[in-house]
């Protein structure tokens, strides 16, 4: 016997013996009869099954047979068509190879996302007529919805359903076009009834609503993450986008219609969805738990130690503050009302003027110590001692609000608050009629005359007196919310004062010396804006000039 042939038997016996263990490690599992071997069990254990993962499609089963362990290598071939097909703009194609893509990698969320973006963002804008566009916009969240069947515990998809629609139908250039089809699109709302109840997103006289849809998709994210599904963005960024999506939806109406007191109540919800979310212990940046909210405790535990401070050193306080006074511009509204005494403020004063002062204590790091430099030597220990926890908390409370800032949570706060308040809602209505009269290049009231008596009546106001009407409320509402006097609302304002000063030139009449946000148009020069509009100084000179 050859050596040759012994070496043959010894592999094939050697081969035998390796196989009892082999199968022992990879037997399927079948239902009701075994677990199946090592791997099976695994699988089952750590919820990484097909059928955990996803619904078992057939097809992508045989796609998978039928590459022969070649998967990984027919994915990268198709992934570089992909983006050739890209580059030239080769979008049937490029749908096909996606296609294939989905069926051997159905569980890789890149998969579905590339594809709907591109079918919702790059091949819709391939198309003039918004109604094809909107088509496509369609057609991208339908793919994408297909992505969720198969990716059952993963958030990012359904969290992409929600950006999309919320992105497409309320912040595309098209938006007022799309959300006007998007009501009526009794179709589209059957397609995706098997997510999302259609009447979770129909529930007032406005109809149904793409921003509503958005948080419901967002729900279904909360909803995953809640049963333990992994979480793919930090705390804040993940639970601030249900909240999100009342609050856009209450922009989006305000400037869809006249605001009434359907819209101040979907404010109202806003409202209370963001406080909720402020309320709820989430992990910060370093995985500690905190609450948004906890914010304002922390502030009102330094206004306290403050109060403490100031007793052991009396008067100090209020010099170090003159001096930071004198350096800072205020306006004169400003001032004097941080030199009225306490007891004549009202409860709207006294939060402006504590806002204020915080704002002002703020310029300078070290005050709280050296108020407490400044105590007598009985009192200069306790002094010190207090002076170190304030600025304990001050830096807790930075650390904690980094995470706040990132999603301007503190002015959508105020935001919400002051746009659910009647004064608000007034102030809202004033512009929109204004905005309309605009529209119509109505600038100036209009009048009748008694050729007998020779008085006028008022017939109409044109788009400048509402202007004016508005702006002077739109000053009670930002002296009463002091917050909202930076930001994208001061951004609005700046911009409608813009076609204010427009339609004066237009009607040849000069800037009027009364106007009721001059203080804004000041406040927000010192800070840099570049408005186009009058400050108080360049009144002066040309009023001066006139002269």
């Amino acid at each position: 016997m050859s050596n040759s042939f012994v070496r043959k038997i010894v592999y094939i016996i050697v081969i035998a013996v390796l196989l009892i263990p082999l199968s022992m490690i990879t037997r399927p599992s079948v239902k009701n009869q075994n677990e199946g071997g090592v791997l099976a069990r695994l699988r089952v254990k750590h919820n990484l099954s097909q059928a955990e993962l996803s619904e078992i499609d057939p097809a992508s089963e045989t796609m998978k047979l039928a590459s022969l362990g070649l998967r990984g290598v027919a994915v990268n071939m198709l992934w570089m068509q992909a983006v050739e097909h890209k580059k030239r703009e080769e979008y049937d194609e490029l749908a096909s190879n996606l296609k294939a893509l989905t069926k051997l990698q159905p569980n890789f969320v890149k998969v579905w996302e590339y594809q709907a973006h591109n079918l919702a963002y790059n091949v819709s804008m391939e198309f003039d007529d918004y109604e094809y566009r909107r088509e496509w916009v369609n057609r991208g969240l339908l793919f994408m919805k297909q992505g969720v069947k198969h990716n059952r515990k993963d958030h990012r998809i359904t969290d992409m359903l929600g950006f999309m629609t919320g992105n497409k139908y309320g912040k595309s250039d098209e938006k007022a076009s799309f959300r006007r089809l998007f009501k009526d699109d009794t179709k589209f709302h059957l397609a995706m009834s098997d997510m999302i109840d259609p009447e979770s997103y129909d529930v007032d006289v406005f109809g149904p609503d793409s921003w509503l849809m958005a948080r419901q998709w967002y729900k279904l994210s909360n909803n995953l993450v809640d049963v333990g599904a992994q979480m793919y963005k930090n705390d804040v960024m993940f639970f601030q986008l249900m909240p999100a999506q009342t609050r856009n939806r209450g922009l989006s109406l305000q400037t869809e219609h006249k605001t009434d007191d359907v819209i101040q109540d979907v404010w109202i919800r806003a409202d209370k969805q963001w406080k909720d979310f402020g309320s709820r212990e989430i992990r910060n940046s370093y995985g500690r738990p905190f609450q948004l909210n906890a914010g304002k405790l922390k502030e009102e535990k330094i206004a306290r130690l403050r109060e403490d401070l100031d007793i052991l050193v009396p008067g100090k306080r209020d010099e170090l503050i003159d001096q930071i006074k004198a350096n800072l511009t205020l306006t004169s509204e400003q001032k004097l009302l941080l030199d009225m005494p306490a007891d004549q403020r009202t409860e709207s004063q006294q939060r402006q003027a504590d806002e204020m002062l915080a704002r002002l204590q703020k310029q300078d790091n070290a005050i709280d110590m050296k108020v407490a430099q400044a105590a007598t030597e009985e009192n200069k220990l306790p002094a010190i001692r207090i002076a170190k926890e304030i600025n304990e908390q001050i830096a807790l409370e930075k650390s904690e609000s980094t995470d706040g800032k990132n999603i301007n949570f503190t002015f959508w706060s105020n935001r919400n608050e002051a746009e659910s308040k009647p004064l608000t809602v007034k102030a809202r209505q004033l512009l929109y009629d204004a905005q309309k009269m605009r529209q119509r290049s109505i600038y100036d009231d209009e009048y009748e005359v008694d050729y007998v008596t020779k008085e006028k009546s008022n017939v109409r106001k044109g788009a400048i007196s509402l202007y004016k009407e508005a702006f002077s409320v739109w000053s009670e509402v930002l002296k009463e919310h002091p917050y909202l006097q930076d930001g994208p609302l001061s951004d609005d304002l700046a911009a409608e004062m813009l076609y204010f000063r427009q339609m004066m030139e237009a009607s040849n009449t000069h800037w009027p010396d009364d106007f009721p946000l001059q203080w804004l148009i000041d406040l927000r020069s010192e800070k840099g804006e570049m408005d186009q509009l009058p400050t108080t100084e360049e009144l002066e000179e040309f009023n001066s000039a006139r002269m």
